[in-house]
């Protein structure tokens, strides 16, 4: 399990971040995607790398979720760019409305870029094609909430 921690924190054993003033704070990920089984493998695989996560099946579940829980509940959203009611870059931008500084990675099935038509308009930090999920995911996270 890779080491992740926020400045004056630190990692320990059942992956939970001991903060500067010595309270555990897990790192939560808010998973969003429509298809069900690339969510259960993506939970998984983030799970074996001590993240704790939190999965939405559309831009609008994953925002009622987001609204519901306290200001600073999820350190970064991972959420699909096509989905049904709301899409991705739709989602980042009602998150940074919200939330302005909370991280977005905007994965899809198609080869996007940071130039993407709207994507200025959010706090996507990053865009990953799906078929990098298992192998570019845990690396990305680790530098936006590391």
């Amino acid at each position: 399990m890779a080491d992740r921690t926020r400045a004056g924190a630190s990692i320990t054993g059942d992956g939970m971040i001991q903060g500067a003033d010595n309270s555990n704070e897990p790192v939560r990920v808010l998973y969003v995607d429509d298809e069900k089984s690339l969510t259960q493998i993506s939970t998984d695989l983030l799970e074996d790398f001590g993240y704790q996560v939190f999965c939405a099946y559309d831009g609008r579940e994953a925002l009622q979720l987001f609204q519901k829980e306290v200001s600073g509940y999820f350190s970064v959203v991972v959420t699909d760019e096509s989905m049904p009611v709301m899409g991705g870059i739709e989602l980042a931008r009602k998150l940074k409305q919200l939330a302005p500084e909370m991280p977005v990675v905007l994965c899809s099935g198609f080869l996007l870029t940071m130039q993407e038509q709207g994507i200025e308009e959010t706090n996507i930090k990053a865009v990953l094609l799906k078929t990098d999920i298992c192998t570019e995911l845990p690396g990305i996270l680790e530098r936006l909430v590391g």
